[in-house]
């Protein structure tokens, strides 16, 4: 299998996590590193291991009529995993602007 790098940008979410008094609307970029044959399926991948970890985290907060949004920024395959934590690296948190 081939090895690819994903970047996930987290869109429209009401994210309270435990330390949060409040919830608060964010967007988030996350990489995701999946083993996969192409990179359409490394993509798919790529979406279940963040959806996964949203779920395992309970912070979303989103009603379902204002539901939030993941979209894929960047796939690209890459000869050797970087140096950081796989599958699933940190998220890195937005406020999202209130337009």
């Amino acid at each position: 299998m081939k090895k690819f790098a994903v970047i996930v940008h987290g869109q429209n979410f009401l994210i309270q996590d435990k330390d949060d008094k409040f919830p608060g609307l964010r967007e988030f970029y996350i990489h995701a590193y999946p083993e996969a044959d192409t990179a359409k399926e490394a993509e798919g991948k790529a979406l279940e291991l963040v959806r996964e970890l949203l779920k395992a985290r309970e912070m979303v907060r989103n009603e379902p009529g204002n539901a939030p949004v993941l979209v894929m920024d960047e796939c690209v395959e890459v000869a050797e995993w970087p140096d950081c934590s796989r599958p699933l690296s940190g998220f890195v948190f937005i406020e999202a602007s209130k337009t």
